[in-house]
């Protein structure tokens, strides 16, 4: 999986039917109340010819679902309130995807800062759109974004997590990292602080047949390689592939909320 470079982009659209993603919530096993939530938009939003996102919240009782939903719809909101931009280069649509996050964040600052119900509450985000066979990223937390083909399952998002500064830092190992007991401690949030740092990322999408996007409910019970034989067993069944994802999880103890979004392209170049 590669980077895409950074040439213009000519003008914005993207073939019908290209790209096609469903998603789904589950509670899991434990939890009492779900706090995570996504997105899923086959057809424009705004300027954008699609857009997948999953976020999830924290921030003690009912304050994490909140947050994890209003990220997502405050976002969603500023995308198609700014249909009319002017986008020419990738740069703009990075630009673009950066704040709507940032108006996502101050949104949930705002209403924890008023509320002292929504104190200090935040939550992660990641979201994608597909453009010209690039994929383009934004990213806070530890909910993940995967570029997966037959051969290879590539985990293109970074945790922005207490246990991933860790292993950087070499004080951990990589067996370390789903046992660890501050493993659930992140250090980035939509809404926790007035400013947040966001990584963008761009991919070139020529190779890959379908991206995921997750919660660390997933990831946290489900290997790597057994979501890639999961994805190749409906090989292009979305909906089997979800449902089945969710079954393993909760399978495996279901200790978290779970959200999974799945999205295939089509016509993959060899």
């Amino acid at each position: 999986m590669q980077l895409a470079d950074n040439c213009g982009i000519g003008i914005l659209k993207s073939e019908v039917n290209s790209v096609l993603a469903i998603g789904k919530v589950d509670i899991g096993s434990k939890r009492k109340r779900n706090e995570d939530a996504l997105y899923v938009s086959n057809v424009p939003v705004g300027i954008l010819p699609n857009l997948y996102i999953v976020a999830d919240g924290m921030g003690g009782h009912k304050a994490g679902g909140t947050a994890s939903k209003l990220a997502i719809e405050s976002f969603r909101s500023y995308i198609a309130s700014h249909d009319s931009l002017d986008i020419r280069t990738r740069e703009d649509i990075m630009r673009l995807l950066k704040m709507g996050i940032m108006h996502a964040n101050h949104t949930i600052y705002e209403k924890a800062s008023d509320d002292e119900e929504y104190k200090g509450m935040g939550t992660t985000f990641t979201v994608a759109t597909i453009i010209e066979d690039i994929l383009y990223l934004a990213h806070v937390g530890d909910t993940r974004l995967y570029l997966i083909n037959r051969n290879s399952i590539f985990q293109a998002t970074t945790d922005h997590s207490l246990v991933q500064e860790m292993l950087t830092k070499g004080y951990i190992s990589e067996n370390d990292l789903k046992e660890h007991p501050q493993r659930h401690i992140i250090t980035r949030a939509v809404g926790t602080y007035e400013k947040v740092k966001i990584d963008t990322l761009m991919y070139d999408m020529s190779k890959v047949e379908y991206i995921m996007l997750c919660s660390d409910g997933l990831t946290s019970m489900v290997t790597d390689s057994v979501i890639h034989e999961i994805i190749y067993t409906y090989e292009g069944e979305l909906e089997k592939i979800v449902d089945s994802l969710i079954k393993k999880a909760n399978e495996q103890g279901g200790l978290d909320n779970i959200a999974v979004v799945i999205a295939k392209k089509y016509e993959v170049n060899e």
